[in-house]
């Protein structure tokens, strides 16, 4: 049995949840021509920038149908010479970035992950899911603390760039965060590259 939540971590929790329901309600409600449109002017943002950072290893996620799509992404980057990484949830329960490559399996939650783990040598870019992020770099995401633990956990010396992936739509004027949140470097959106340090 878990250690009962102290009242300001309830408060923070159900702020995030109210937040987490609205913000996926408004992602699921673009229209499928805006999110085409939406997904290729993102991914040629990020493509351009990823360029710009000269990211040769970048991992990135494979998006379920309500997030902007990754696969103008993932293209693009590959036409660049990028080695491309994405998540694979461990039988311990623990995210692992690992070599894109088929083939494909849905993992416990349906999203398709590669069979193999083929961990990256080092990572110079790190494309982050999201479901709302705020003016200060706050990300909120599903609620399971994956990229959080994955991102807490101590690197020798370089530490990649962390950019939100998302749709416009998903600013909020503030998410609610607490000190174990790993903020974002940057977001990209179909409106281009915001850096936030």
């Amino acid at each position: 049995m878990g250690k009962p939540q102290r009242p300001a971590d309830h408060d923070l929790s159900s702020r995030k949840a109210a937040l987490r329901s609205s913000l996926r309600q408004r992602r699921r409600s673009v229209a499928r021509a805006g999110r085409k449109q939406a997904a290729r002017r993102a991914a040629t943002h990020l493509a351009r920038a990823a360029r710009r950072w000269q990211a040769r290893h970048v991992a990135a996620f494979l998006a379920v149908p309500e997030e902007i799509d990754t696969r103008p992404l993932l293209a693009l980057l590959r036409r660049q010479g990028c080695a491309l990484y994405v998540p694979k949830v461990g039988r311990d329960g623990a995210l692992r970035f690992t070599r894109l490559a088929a083939p494909l399996r849905p993992n416990r939650y349906g999203i398709r992950e590669p069979v193999a783990l083929r961990r990256p040598p080092r990572l110079d870019l790190i494309v982050l899911p999201l479901v709302a992020f705020d003016a200060q770099g706050r990300r909120l995401g599903m609620g399971g603390g994956y990229y959080d633990r994955l991102l807490a956990r101590p690197r020798a010396s370089h530490r990649p760039l962390r950019v939100g992936y998302a749709f416009a739509g998903q600013e909020a004027a503030v998410v609610p965060s607490a000190a174990h949140d790993v903020r974002l470097d940057a977001v990209v959106t179909e409106r281009g590259l915001r850096r936030f340090r």
